[in-house]
């Protein structure tokens, strides 16, 4: 019995001797690879546009031209709203450019649905 406790002794002696050389040594088995979170669904602006303008085409393919003159109309009352809306928003004030290129994606955009 003494004889193997002296030779756990010595095995231990030797273990702790070689700890540095022991975390040298390359890992039996590569880590297990971390798999990355699956991501979120994120707001996509550009794809609710899109559906936004389907939608809305479809609905004013049903209208008459008086209707869609009433209606071009009413988006230029709106139109000069823009600023005040983005404002209340809490976008603060717009810069002049901003603002001439809101008006003109909301015309345009009106121009492509009416027609």
């Amino acid at each position: 019995m003494s004889k193997d406790f002296d030779e756990l002794i010595r095995d231990m002696d030797l273990i702790i001797e070689n700890v540095d050389s022991f975390k040298a040594m390359a890992p039996r088995m590569p880590p297990p690879a971390v798999e990355a979170p699956p991501t979120a669904h994120s707001y996509d602006s550009f794809c609710e546009n899109i559906a936004l303008k389907v939608v809305l085409k479809v609905l004013l393919s049903s209208v008459d031209k008086i209707v869609k003159v009433q209606i071009a109309n009413r988006v230029e009352q709106e139109i000069t709203q823009i600023e005040q809306q983005v404002v209340l928003a809490g976008g603060g004030p717009v810069a002049p450019e901003d603002l001439a290129q809101m008006t003109h994606y909301v015309r345009r955009t009106v121009h492509d649905l009416l027609n």
